[in-house]
């Protein structure tokens, strides 16, 4: 059996039929490609949240490294004054004085309490800020790696297929550039609704999308070819061909 274009298929039909092709040749192009153009965006995302969430914890590090260092110099200069003070406290020759050193005294020593208290819980965050970094540093780093590899894979596939992409993405052009613009945006709500099938042959009393089967009417209509038939089920633009015996 051949295939043939019935002869007096209108010209908007054979624009619509050609243009179907090479957005399926297109689509056949970006299938090819796979996962591979998700699976860098979805890569290129999660390293840009990694880096947020390191340089948040870099920040962090900073600040407890720098209340650690305060606690200490807190802890260094109390210490100081408590000896200050402790020797004041024999030389005193009144109640008053002896009460406001014992006050200072007591301050100083519960002040120091307080900061090495302080210096432990700093440690300890210290210490886990300092492995939760380590881990998302090297989740990080594990994952440009595989934005790499996945960008050289992509772009292998893209040199394969560039050329003919370029060829049929120029051809498009100046057929769209050619079709009736209503048609066109008839042609674009079908074919991004109906899984990218928006024109297809009618043939054996059945509609070559959803294989509905077309009432004789529906089919005297596609064998003029004056107008553009859709179908009722799927609204798919129809086109009929003739099977003829060799």
């Amino acid at each position: 059996m051949q295939v043939k274009t019935q002869e007096k298929m209108t010209e908007k039909i054979k624009k619509l039929i050609e243009l179907q092709n090479i957005d399926s040749k297109l689509s056949a192009i970006e299938k090819s490609k796979g996962n591979l153009p998700y699976i860098v965006n979805d890569l290129t995302d999660e390293i840009n949240e990694n880096n947020s969430e390191i340089a948040g914890l870099e920040n962090l590090k900073s600040e407890l490294e720098n209340s650690l260092k305060e606690s200490k110099s807190t802890i260094e200069s109390s210490r100081i004054m408590l000896e200050k003070y402790k020797n004041q406290r024999n030389m005193v020759t009144n109640n008053k004085e002896y009460e406001a050193l014992i006050k200072e005294i007591e301050f100083r020593e519960e002040l120091v309490v307080d900061e090495e208290q302080n210096i432990k819980t700093l440690t300890e965050n210290i210490v886990k800020n300092s492995s939760i970094l380590e881990v998302k540093t090297r989740s990080a780093s594990e994952k440009v790696q595989l934005l790499n590899e996945k960008k050289n894979q992509l772009k292998e596939k893209l040199s394969e297929t560039a050329e003919e992409q370029k060829i049929l993405e120029e051809k498009r052009n100046n057929l769209v550039a050619k079709i009736d613009k209503h048609l066109y945006n008839l042609y674009e709500r079908i074919y991004g609704s109906k899984g990218q099938v928006a024109v297809v042959p009618a043939n054996e009393g059945h509609c070559g999308g959803c294989f509905t089967v077309l009432p004789s009417q529906k089919l005297s209509e596609l064998k003029r070819a004056d107008s553009i038939v859709q179908c009722d089920a799927c609204s798919r633009i129809l086109f009929y061909e003739i099977k003829d015996a060799n």
